[in-house]
């Protein structure tokens, strides 16, 4: 089904430009240097935004390549007036040259879509060839933090992190019933949360 257009969409995405990166050069300008931490797929920002408040002392990026939601990640970001977090309106793949191998810190990849069919599987942001990509943006004692709902996708990912000689810790089955402290949820976690789902996650460390 298509998504309908929000109202005024260019004049919002224009009103937010300075939070949103358009070009590697700006890319390189905020980045300036330094390690930055990346969500791939921030939805409507809830957690990248409260991530980035929490943790003022780190460089935040955001990718989300739906305008219509990426839109309410950069109007909430703008509203707290963040230096830290900016916006990448793409598909992560456009950004595989954009990114200097090792400057990632770390990446979070959250309730990303579980492309459910066995012929779909590589467009899955955990498959082999994404995570070769991610391994060469990742800083020598780079990680990668994921949560989902979807345990078939959990699974998956599991074996293809083992595939990539990737480091796994802090796993667990059920995020909401562990001693795991400081997780920050995002919008669809917090749906599942209330629909009594098990929420899975795992940290992975290159």
């Amino acid at each position: 089904m298509r998504m309908r257009m929000r109202a005024h969409l260019d004049e919002r995405i224009n009103e937010c430009s300075d939070y949103i990166l358009k070009s590697q050069e700006e890319l390189y300008e905020y980045i300036n240097g330094k390690n930055f931490h990346i969500e791939i797929g921030c939805g409507k920002g809830g957690f990248i935004v409260e991530t980035a408040k929490q943790n003022p002392d780190i460089c935040h990026i955001a990718v989300e390549h739906i305008p219509n939601v990426a839109i309410l990640a950069a109007e909430k970001a703008k509203g707290e007036n963040l230096e830290n977090l900016r916006f990448v309106f793409k598909n992560v793949m456009d950004l595989s040259e954009d990114i200097k191998d090792g400057t990632v810190k770390r990446i979070y990849l959250n309730f990303s879509d579980p492309w459910r069919k066995n012929k779909q599987a590589k467009r899955r942001l955990t498959h082999p060839g994404f995570l070769k990509v991610y391994k060469r943006w990742l800083s020598e004692d780079g990680e990668i933090f994921l949560k989902t709902d979807n345990e078939k996708l959990f699974e998956f990912s599991l074996n293809s992190f083992c595939s990539e000689d990737f480091h796994l810790k802090n796993i667990t089955f059920d995020l909401h019933n562990s001693s795991f402290e400081g997780n920050i949820m995002t919008e669809y976690e917090k749906k599942f949360y209330d629909e009594g789902k098990n929420i899975f996650r795992l940290e992975a460390r290159k």
